[in-house]
């Protein structure tokens, strides 16, 4: 009889597992030094960021063990800055991996919502003009509004169009243009090409590509790499100086074009390619 009971009752599911909650860590309370190495952001850019993110990661809930808000974001820039397993760094953050794989998804929109806020190009002459001035304080290249180059952002092999994702250093990556003003500040990205598709070709069909042939800037140029194309509004090194002057402009030239190498780091720093952890993310998930 009591046999038949127990089977009533999982038969009618009355018999429930205990839920048990873990505790969270308090990633806030490690030094920068630690949150860097984890999550690439020290700690007041994190606090900034949840503090943003709040009005749309917390929501209204009955329960006792919701999920707060600085162990979302953190837990997913780890994610993001690491490539760790989920399950890892849920354990870590003291949930579960399926909540932390429907969380996620959350954390990536909202971050990239707040991209236009951060991210804007200077299309009008009152944005340039501090600019201008932040460019020429460094080796005296008038004119200058922002620097343009492009980074690989690994992804896994994606099941469609495997190849067309293959760069030319032979690994999947997302094609990532990138542009930054003076300061290192980001004023332009573009993630959604293929690793193997061409600089030059990304910025033909970028917003900023068109409305700077178009003629949107009438006083300014970019400075990039020789893998572009030299445009009015576009000046690239020369290939096989000359003169002295020459040399001077393409050594003026170098100083300005790498303040965008600081972003090609293999760690991305800063307010950056949020976007195009995003893009490389979707892909996997589509495999």
């Amino acid at each position: 009889m009591d046999a038949l009971a127990l089977l009533e009752d999982l038969a009618n599911d009355a018999l429930r597992r205990e839920r048990v909650f873990r505790d969270c860590e308090d990633f806030l309370a490690h030094d920068d030094h630690w949150l860097m190495s984890r999550f690439r952001f020290p700690r007041a850019i994190l606090l900034e960021l949840c503090s943003d993110l709040r009005p749309v990661l917390e929501r209204p809930s009955r329960r006792n063990h919701v999920l707060c808000v600085p162990v979302q974001v953190l837990t997913t820039l780890g994610h993001l800055a690491t490539g760790t397993f989920q399950r890892e760094l849920a354990d870590r953050s003291g949930m579960s991996q399926s909540s932390l794989s429907r969380v996620m998804p959350y954390v990536w929109d909202a971050i990239v919502g707040m991209a236009p806020r951060y991210i804007r190009f200077p299309y009008t002459q009152a944005e340039q003009a501090n600019i201008k001035m932040q460019f020429a304080a460094i080796a005296g290249f008038p004119n200058v509004i922002g620097a343009i180059d492009y980074t690989h952002v690994a992804i896994k092999a994606p099941s469609e169009n495997e190849f067309a994702f293959v760069n030319r250093k032979h690994f999947h990556s997302l094609n990532v243009q990138i542009i930054c003003d003076a300061h290192m500040s980001l004023t332009n990205v573009v993630a959604r090409w293929p690793g193997s598709t061409h600089d030059s070709y990304i910025l033909s069909n970028s917003s900023v590509g068109n409305r700077l042939q178009t003629g949107a800037v009438r006083d300014g140029w970019l400075l990039g790499d020789s893998g572009y194309p030299l445009r009015t509004w576009l000046l690239t090194p020369l290939t096989r100086p000359q003169t002295e002057q020459e040399r001077r402009y393409n050594e003026k030239h170098c100083r300005r074009w790498t303040l965008v190498e600081a972003h090609k780091m293999p760690v991305v720093a800063h307010r950056m390619v949020v976007e195009a952890h995003r893009m490389a993310a979707a892909v996997a998930r589509r495999i």
